[in-house]
């Protein structure tokens, strides 16, 4: 009986072919599809340099120091242009802390002027000013999600303003000025767009609260006070970081 059923089995392996493997492929599994490698989030450590355009307002209030009369207001648009220079650290996947360097020139039709009367002086005067240049020095602190190459900030620090103050007598008439590099307190706010691996573009606003200055006219010492005085500005700027720490893609295994 043995005998026939060994012959059996031999006789099915020779007349139908491949009889004898399809068990075995049977036992081999279809290869599984690839695994999905996400795209390495934004490394925003690092230094950068970049450059900026866009439009600044100056305001002052003028008051003749004598009397203690306040005569008014300035007020002063202008265009601006420059650029900033920086260092980001991102300590945790989701928060940034930074300082940033920022300096822009100020077109030069940025005149304002006022035409007041002093009693003390019996004399009515023209003011203007015209701001030079204006930069700060800030820390920038903010919130950026690892899959999204958005950076959202604020920040905080000093800042200065060049500006010149004129003002004429037009009774007599005589004029007088002065040039002062004028410093306050800073804060803005910004976002900030990672559009390629090292490229971001920015929008920023930032208010610079001035202290006040005195003004003489030579004879009498600070006859006028340029007071309540602030700079603002809202600018749209590049920046190119030096990445030296690309994120490694996170490869999945199976």
């Amino acid at each position: 009986m043995k005998r026939l059923l060994l012959v059996s089995t031999a006789t099915i392996a020779l007349v139908v072919p491949g009889a004898g493997l399809r068990a075995a492929d049977m036992a081999v599994k279809a290869p599984p599809a690839p695994a999905y490698v996400p795209t390495p989030s934004v490394n925003w450590t690092g230094f950068y340099i970049g450059g900026n355009i866009g439009g600044g307002a100056a305001t002052e209030t003028i008051t003749e120091t004598l009397s203690g009369l306040t005569v008014g207001g300035l007020s002063e648009l202008s265009f601006i242009a420059g650029g900033q220079i920086g260092y980001n650290y991102q300590f945790t996947p989701n928060w940034i802390l930074g300082v940033e360097a920022f300096f822009d020139g100020i077109a030069g039709n940025n005149n304002g002027s006022l035409t007041f009367f002093v009693p003390a002086a019996g004399s009515f005067f023209q003011a203007s000013a015209k701001a030079n240049w204006v930069t700060t020095v800030a820390a920038r602190f903010g919130y950026t999600s690892p899959a999204a190459p958005w950076f959202i900030y604020t920040k905080t620090g000093w800042g200065w303003v060049e500006s010149q103050s004129s003002f004429t007598d037009l009774t007599v008439p005589a004029s007088f000025s002065t040039t002062k590099t004028n410093g306050g307190w800073v804060t803005g706010a910004g976002i900030e767009w990672a559009f390629a691996p090292s490229w971001s573009a920015k929008l920023e606003y930032q208010y610079i609260a001035l202290n006040s200055i005195g003004v003489a006219n030579g004879l009498v010492a600070d006859q006028f006070s340029v007071h309540d005085a602030n700079f603002q500005m809202v600018t749209l700027g590049i920046n190119y970081r030096f990445n030296w720490n690309p994120p490694t893609p996170v490869v999945s295994r199976y």
